[in-house]
């Protein structure tokens, strides 16, 4: 399928924005699987400010591509609506073989959620963003993991999280206050929900890679570039 064939071109983008460059497969990886804790929101308490939840504690897997005790930059991966497959471990290997960490973040499990792909109400995609923002606190205080250097990346669902975690007014409300996301990557996210005051964000790079054939989020709202700032790729194989 085109949504599960890597796209070497997008892999540069995100290792040059990182400031890293490409590098082979190191032997001696090391995982974590760290801990999030975080609060559940629907969307109307977000767009409100409101940070009254109910707790969650979640789980993601953190790759460490080499031994040492230098900083790396990282990736936050976000999925979609059918929670974490082995449609990720591409994307991982890629983005490890460049010498950068990854931490897979695992929204659903640790709420009690196989899937949200026939009720998308069971966790709305801003409280996602939520746990986006919690797993960027907890990385920054990694000894391995370079503060000013995770950026994040989302898929479908998780896309949205992703890239509206650049909206400046989301960040004030629930981004850590001492690090911000150094760029963002939307891969298929759905574009037809407009937020007040979309316009105002970061300034750090967002890119939105999306396939032509795609008949299930469709690409025709993401053409109108209606996020400002935006880069868009209609590649068909992103």
């Amino acid at each position: 399928m085109a949504r599960q064939r890597s796209s070497l071109t997008f892999i540069s983008a995100v290792a040059i924005a990182l400031g890293v460059l490409s590098s082979p497969t190191y032997a001696q990886m090391r995982l974590e699987i760290r801990p999030v804790e975080t609060i559940t929101l629907n969307t109307q308490q977000v767009l409100t400010g409101d940070k009254n939840g109910k707790s969650a504690v979640l789980a993601g897997e953190l790759r460490i591509p080499k031994p040492g005790t230098n900083r790396l930059p990282a990736v936050i991966l976000v999925h979609g609506s059918g929670g974490l497959s082995a449609l990720h471990d591409r994307w991982i290997t890629e983005i490890n073989n460049t010498g950068t960490a990854t931490f897979v973040l695992d929204s659903f499990s640790g709420r009690g959620i196989t899937n949200t792909i026939n009720d998308q109400s069971q966790l709305d995609s801003l409280a996602m963003m939520v746990d986006a923002y919690r797993a960027l606190a907890s990385l920054a205080q990694h000894p391995r993991i370079d503060a000013n250097r995770i950026a994040i990346m989302g898929f479908s669902k998780g896309a949205i999280a992703a890239v509206y975690s650049s909206n400046e007014r989301f960040r004030k409300s629930y981004g850590p206050s001492n690090v911000e996301f150094p760029g963002h990557i939307g891969l298929y996210g759905p574009c037809n929900v407009a937020y007040h005051d979309d316009d105002k964000t970061t300034g750090k790079p967002i890119r939105l890679f999306h396939g032509i054939s795609d008949d299930w989020v469709s690409i025709e709202p993401c053409r109108s570039d209606h996020l400002v700032g935006t880069q868009t790729s209609h590649s068909p194989i992103a």
